[in-house]
């Protein structure tokens, strides 16, 4: 994914940590944060107590700085970047954030309310005076890759503007007044209609042309004022003023609502921002960089589209900060205050209903029509679920994990065929079955011992490894005879495993007698359930070799001494025909 513009600003840009001696005193200052200004870094020192501070920076081009700084840091913003380039030239407002030094007691109560779902519980101790925040805000220039903040000095002298037909220039007093003149308040005790157009403040001049204005506001200080004079009941006092740019030098154009009361300004828009950076159609839309806002929330840049959440850790809270966009490669959700990792991506072009929630919270992948907490369509011949642990640095990993408070199974159904559902799973003694969901016994058991149990057709036990010549190679004879003799010596006993039952007896060879007899299987502990077979029946064919040759032996004899008795009596015949017999 390409990052947006302000996160590569922000990435290489490096902020001083360590910043040698201040060239000039504190230039602005407030109950909690003061600043000072050198020619080539910006520093904010901390007034009160707190836990940490969060400075936010942004500038032309759409820059963005943000850092956090620990409790006793000085937070500080230097002119050239990590590369060492400089600065674009221009107008930085910056914002600094003390976060709350909080009590042992009040941020368990924090952890609490949090754990229960009680959202307002920080504003309440907040309030209350419990948690004690405060931000500071301001601007600075940058010219030449020198930091310029505004000194909060007195406003410029200001000179009138010549008097009706007299072309006098006359410097005002402290109270605005002009040394000498005695001016007078019109008081007006009816409505007053203009019939034209009317200038207010001190440049305006005889033969002003307003072009299209009705009414202007001229002078290096402009302001309109709004006081409530409400005293009785509850009726509304607060007073307002509208501001059009600051007074200081090096200050800011801007144009701002500001609340009178508290000291507060809730409303600014900058000067030189682009076309429609907020707009309000008839239909309620809001427009952020469009005047055609197409939803009721709209919001139009040339290069990834932003929302940002942003929790300050004002109310106790940990700070935490999310951000919404979009561009032509995905619709993601960063993680700003963790790296800035992407932990939700969305591509363009993804199929409808990728994901689907139902109202009984079953989650659809790729079906509006969830039968189960998480239910899979198929969308083509991937594999419905992959799970892919190759990237991992772990050997052995748990990939995939099945837990519930009574017996998990996994079941396997073929929809095609009503017979063919089988579930793996576990039984009430904890042993591993694989059954035919329906069966009265199951098809394979496995117990915590490791013995395994098969069930054959009409419950006769079956196991049917496979042995198929096509799945073999490195095929030799064997000397069956050998096998015979090896198989003669082989040490056979009757045992027990260790943890079994009293009473239950196998027989059989040792593994490693085994083993050692023929080379046979992995190692000298475990026996393949073939290799017995093989010995076996090599050692029955061997018999069998050994058995017919020994017959053969004993029907030659057999021939031999037939032969001999043969000729032995046909010789007494022939002797006892000679004695006239």
């Amino acid at each position: 994914m390409r990052a947006s513009a302000p996160f590569a600003v922000f990435r290489a840009f490096a902020l001083c940590l360590v910043i040698p001696a201040l060239l000039t005193s504190p230039l602005l200052a407030s109950d909690a944060v003061s600043i000072q200004a050198g020619t080539d870094q910006v520093q904010w020192r901390a007034l009160i107590d707190n836990a940490g501070q969060r400075l936010t920076v942004v500038g032309p081009g759409g820059f963005v700085y943000e850092r956090t700084f620990a409790a006793g840091q000085t937070p500080s913003f230097g002119a050239f970047t990590a590369d060492g380039a400089a600065l674009a030239d221009g107008s930085y407002n910056w914002q600094l954030e003390l976060l709350p030094a909080i009590s042992a007691e009040t941020r368990a109560e924090l952890e609490a309310a949090r754990a229960a779902g009680n959202t307002l519980r920080g504003a309440e101790l907040r309030q209350s005076g419990a948690i004690r925040s405060a931000q500071a805000d301001g601007h600075f220039l940058v010219v030449d890759g020198a930091f310029i903040v505004p000194d909060g000095s007195a406003e410029e002298s200001r000179q009138d503007s010549p008097a009706a037909g007299e072309g006098i220039v006359a410097e005002r007093t402290a109270e605005g007044q002009i040394p000498g003149l005695v001016a007078r308040d019109q008081v007006i005790a009816d409505d007053l209609i203009v019939d034209g157009s009317a200038c207010i403040g001190f440049d305006c001049v005889n033969g002003e042309a307003f072009s299209f204005d009705t009414v202007r506001l001229k002078e290096n200080n402009l302001r309109i004022k709004f006081e409530d004079t409400s005293t009785g009941g509850s009726f509304p006092t607060t007073d307002w003023q509208i501001i059009a740019n600051d007074s200081t030098n090096g200050g800011l154009n801007k144009f701002s609502v500001f609340d009178d009361d508290v000291d507060r300004t809730p409303f600014t828009i900058e000067g030189n921002g682009p076309n429609h950076s907020l707009y309000v159609d008839d239909g309620g839309r809001v427009g952020f960089g469009t005047s055609i806002p197409v939803a009721d929330l709209h919001v139009k840049s040339g290069n990834s589209p932003t929302l940002r959440l942003e929790q300050d850790g004002s109310s106790g809270f940990g700070l935490q900060t999310w951000d919404l966009a979009g561009n032509e490669t995905n619709f993601f959700i960063r993680d700003a205050t963790n790296g800035s990792t992407l932990p939700f991506r969305i591509r363009p072009g993804a199929p409808g209903n990728t994901i689907y929630i139902e109202n009984d919270g079953n989650i659809g992948i790729g079906n509006t029509a969830a039968d189960a907490r998480l239910h899979v369509v198929d969308n083509g011949n991937d594999p419905f679920v992959l799970i892919d642990g190759s990237g991992a640095a772990e050997a052995t990993r748990e990939l995939l994990l099945l837990e519930n408070n009574g017996l998990p199974r996994l079941v396997l159904d073929n929809s095609a065929d009503v017979g063919g559902r089988w579930f793996f799973g576990l039984n009430q003694n904890s042993n591993f079955v694989i059954s035919l969901q329906g069966s009265p016994t199951n098809e394979l058991r496995i117990d915590t011992n490791g013995n395994m149990f098969v069930r054959g057709a009409a419950n006769a036990t079956a196991f049917n490894p496979i042995s198929d010549v096509n799945r073999k190679h490195a095929i030799q004879a064997v000397d069956t005879e050998r096998v015979l003799d090896t198989l003669l010596g082989l040490p056979v006993a009757t045992w027990a495993f260790k943890g079994e039952d009293a009473g239950v007896r196998h027989m059989g060879p040792m593994a490693q007698d085994f083993h050692a007899a023929f080379g046979l299987g992995d190692d000298d502990t475990r026996i393949s359930t073939h290799d017995p077979d093989g010995v076996a029946l090599a050692a029955i064919q061997g018999l069998n070799q050994r058995m017919h040759r020994q017959l053969e032996a004993k029907q030659t004899r057999i021939d031999e001494l037939e032969a001999r008795l043969a000729a032995l009596e046909a010789l007494l015949q022939a002797q006892a025909e000679a004695d006239g017999h």
